[in-house]
């Protein structure tokens, strides 16, 4: 191969980066299993872990029903006289989230809380005298209570998001009553609540997300039956007719500072868009952010609000043979991912869903739906193997999949973890069709810019894989020299 035609290296805040390119965007890390369920050694492991991969910040569930006292009772509890006392609920009910916010600090790395449900039966609706869920018709007002408590007992999170997939009828409900959506005008009141709570407990210049919505719903109605988040944003925001409840005339906008979505590509690219048109996967981005500016220029949100994916990934086969990619198309994604919205100029964060796949349902029928109905998109196995993915998320790459012999051939990739200050460099490999035998294309690439992206223009000849190798750092308080990308392969037609 010749020595590069072209190079540009994308400073962090430099004219030389793409108009729209998304120079601050964080990337951000949710693996709740390991942060904070397995116990101190493995929180913290798994937390040093993400810090060498390079990650800037996690997302952590706050789920109510798990702080709250006797969240199982038909009433509230008479020793919880005030919600917003931290002091009135059980002390080792906030040990692991004291510990992820600790080890975070030590490292550098920065939380965002998902406060979350579902709530204490004693803070939910009834239907016809009688509770139904911990998801059914959650109380706005005790949910702000709760909320205002989280902020007063964590006064340095500055990273906050409310409620979580509440399209989705497993976990807020009901979705549909009366023929209408009900979801919607049921999460305004809990994101009211919220955004309030956090005003008064000293978070009003805080990061606040509302959303995280899931990508898919149906076209079913009912209680449980998912509504699609397009639609959902429609009823929420009040747009095109649609909404019950307005509020927005009386009480102004939602005063957030990005909306949150989960644009699981399911098992497609990332610029794939949704099957539906009301869903919204990565590939629908301009009908989200177009769904938000209607809505502040109808005065319901800021303007010009960033979109935060704080959730997103690839479940692969193996393990998962009902819902899985192919480690190979996993780890290629990742990194268009990456590109996609990194050079997106309202894309925020992109976050990337566990980084060791969950262990199946060992108590349902092998091979069952319900045996595969747990998460297998980690960068890691169950057993701690790294697939492909790792290298992949670690040091991101991509290329075109096809192009002409004699044609530009664009490189793009990342160095995660860099930081700002650090010398970074890295060297382009190439290994002929078939060949896993790596050579290195030309001189070593000084990258230069705080988020460690360049992008090198080659010359197309063979068919092949490329790759790259980061060659280390002198910052570093153990070698990085070795680490090497996943392989990108490139067709070369006519080569």
């Amino acid at each position: 191969m010749r020595r590069a035609l072209a190079l540009a290296i994308l400073a962090a805040l430099g004219a030389t980066a793409p108009a729209r390119a998304s120079v601050n965007q964080l990337s951000l890390f949710m693996d709740d299993n390991r942060l904070l369920y397995r116990g101190d050694e493995v929180g913290t492991h798994t937390m040093e872990e993400l810090a060498g991969l390079g990650v800037d910040a996690v997302r952590v569930s706050v789920h109510w029903r798990a702080i709250a006292p006797a969240h199982r009772a038909a009433r509230k509890p008479a020793s919880l006289r005030d919600e917003r006392d931290p002091r009135q609920y059980p002390p080792g009910a906030f040990a692991s989230l004291d510990r992820v916010v600790r080890d975070a600090r030590r490292l550098g790395l920065d939380v965002l809380f998902n406060v979350t449900g579902g709530a204490p039966l004693w803070a939910t609706g009834r239907r016809d005298g009688r509770h139904v869920s911990l998801q059914y018709k959650p109380d706005a007002r005790a949910f702000g209570r709760f909320v205002e408590m989280l902020g007063r007992r964590f006064p340095t999170v500055a990273m906050w998001s409310l409620w979580n997939e509440p399209n989705q009828g497993a976990l807020l409900q009901p979705q549909w009553q009366n023929g209408r959506p009900y979801s919607p005008w049921l999460y305004r009141r809990l994101a009211r609540a919220g955004i309030a709570a956090l005003q008064r407990s000293g978070h009003a210049e805080d990061r606040i997300l509302i959303g995280e919505t899931a990508p898919l719903g149906s076209d079913r109605q009912g209680i449980r039956a998912s509504i699609r988040p397009a639609l959902f944003l429609r009823e929420l925001l009040c747009l095109d007719g649609a909404g019950q409840g307005c509020d927005f005339a009386l009480r102004g906008p939602l005063q957030v500072s990005g909306y949150a979505h989960h644009p699981y590509s399911i098992t497609w690219p990332p610029d794939t868009p949704g099957p539906a048109p009301d869903d919204i996967m990565l590939g629908d981005r301009d009908k989200l952010t177009q769904l938000i500016d209607r809505a502040a220029e109808a005065g319901r949100l800021p303007r010009d609000l960033p979109v935060w994916w704080t959730e997103y990934g690839w479940q692969t086969n193996p393990p998962d043979p009902l819902r899985g990619v192919s480690p190979a198309d996993q780890a290629r994604w990742i990194g268009q991912a990456e590109r996609q919205t990194y050079e997106d100029s309202r894309s925020a964060a992109l976050t990337q869903f566990l980084l060791r796949d969950d262990e199946p349902r060992h108590d349902a029928r092998p091979g069952s739906a319900r045996y595969w109905g747990t998460y297998q998109s980690g960068l890691e196995y169950a057993d701690g193997t790294r697939k492909p993915a790792y290298d992949a998320y670690r040091l991101p790459l991509t290329a075109p999949g096809a192009v002409s012999a004699g044609a530009p051939l664009t490189l793009w990739g990342r160095v995660r973890p860099a930081r700002p200050g650090e010398d970074v460099e890295v060297q382009l490999e190439f290994a002929p069709q078939g060949s896993q035998q790596y050579a290195p294309i030309g001189d070593a690439v000084q990258v230069t810019g705080t988020r460690g992206v360049f992008e090198e223009t080659l010359t197309a000849s063979r068919t092949g894989s490329y790759r790259f190798r980061w060659l280390g750092s002198p910052l570093r308080t153990r070698a990085t020299a070795g680490y090497v990308s996943a392989a990108v392969p490139v067709v070369v037609a006519g080569g």
